[in-house]
């Protein structure tokens, strides 16, 4: 194994982790601000970051699944996009905006918003 092979397996298990972790946080606060009393303060998430992380590892990684060990993915860009729409504080939660299910904080009721 050559250091750098090394270092891009690191590079993309880091990259992974990071986007995983990061949507799962994004999970969390979206389900405690669906929760959430109006006028309660909630929590924020990691804005649009984790996705795009994801989906720049993903970029990279499946070429290298094809090279290196023969693995050929069905619909290799749904793959690559899927990380994007699956955060909820990025892509996913404006899809889920325009559902109806908005998962922001709540109003507080007051006329300037805050």
């Amino acid at each position: 194994m050559s250091g750098a092979y090394l270092l891009g397996l690191i590079g993309i298990s880091m990259a992974s982790l990071f986007a995983v972790a990061g949507l799962v946080i994004n999970f969390q606060v979206w389900r405690a601000a669906r929760r959430a009393k109006p006028g309660a303060r909630v929590a924020s998430g990691i804005p649009i970051l984790p996705g795009v992380v994801g989906s720049v590892t993903l970029f990279f990684l499946i070429p290298q699944l094809k090279a290196r060990f023969g693995i050929e993915l069905p619909w290799p860009f749904f793959w690559i996009l899927l990380p994007l729409v699956l955060d909820l504080q990025g892509l996913g939660g404006w899809l889920l905006a325009l559902v109806g299910l908005r998962g922001g904080a709540p109003a507080s009721g007051r006329p300037d918003g805050g």
